[in-house]
């Protein structure tokens, strides 16, 4: 990575791209599963689906239990359950700490804009120390429409005060890059998270940047 764009504003995904989510997502998942009698499934077979929700990744495990069973109590002992154990394994990507505070340092406004419910996003990151430094923090229910709509990142930018060329989105899955894209702002796919393993060829995203490392986007923005 030679180019530097020096954003003012960087506009980050939760699970794959600012923390490694995974592995708490999946014990909740499995001990979901266990509680309603079915086998776990492996941490491979998981992250297939990490980010597409609970009710798909429960289907991996259970996938001829009744739907209404899996919309309704077997879907909330799993919120509840991760919520109860939001950061057991959870950690930030290797780098990312360094990258966070030196974005502070130089002036360079941080937020957050996941799919994550707000309240778990909120829960979540509040056991980092950088928490007073992001700007704000959207979910997929903070306002009518989720990613990969570009409605959330508008409203990051609005926000931040920051036009949408000044910014840069940085997510791992093709959604993140799909809004991005759609709200007109610099869109940067993190290769070190989940996406690249879930959806389709990374080459055909059409993100403005492939970034394989945090090192690669600390090359990116300082």
């Amino acid at each position: 990575m030679t180019t530097c764009i020096h954003p003012q504003a960087v506009i980050f995904d939760l699970d794959g791209t600012l923390l490694d989510t995974a592995p708490d997502i999946i014990a909740a998942c499995n001990a979901t599963l266990e509680h309603f009698g079915y086998q776990k499934i492996s941490p491979e077979l998981a992250l297939t689906k990490v980010t597409a929700g609970m009710r798909v990744m429960l289907k991996l495990g259970a996938p001829h239990a009744d739907p209404a069973a899996i919309e309704g109590p077997m879907r909330d002992y799993f919120a509840q359950y991760y919520l109860d154990h939001i950061n057991v394994y959870t950690k930030p990507f290797a780098g990312m700490i360094e990258l966070l505070q030196d974005l502070e340092a130089a002036h360079i406004k941080v937020a957050v804009v996941t799919n994550k419910y707000e309240n778990m996003a909120q829960q979540l990151l509040q056991n980092y120390h950088f928490y007073p430094q992001l700007s704000l923090i959207l979910g997929c229910d903070s306002l009518a429409h989720s990613k990969p709509h570009p409605e959330p990142i508008l409203k990051a930018l609005a926000h931040l005060n920051v036009a949408p060329y000044d910014a840069l989105y940085v997510g791992d899955h093709l959604n993140d890059i799909k809004a991005a894209n759609c709200a007109k702002t610099r869109s940067a796919a993190a290769l070190w998270g989940y996406g690249p393993g879930e959806c389709a060829d990374v080459t055909t995203w059409h993100a403005h940047y492939l970034l394989p490392t945090v090192a690669d986007l600390r090359a990116l923005c300082l």
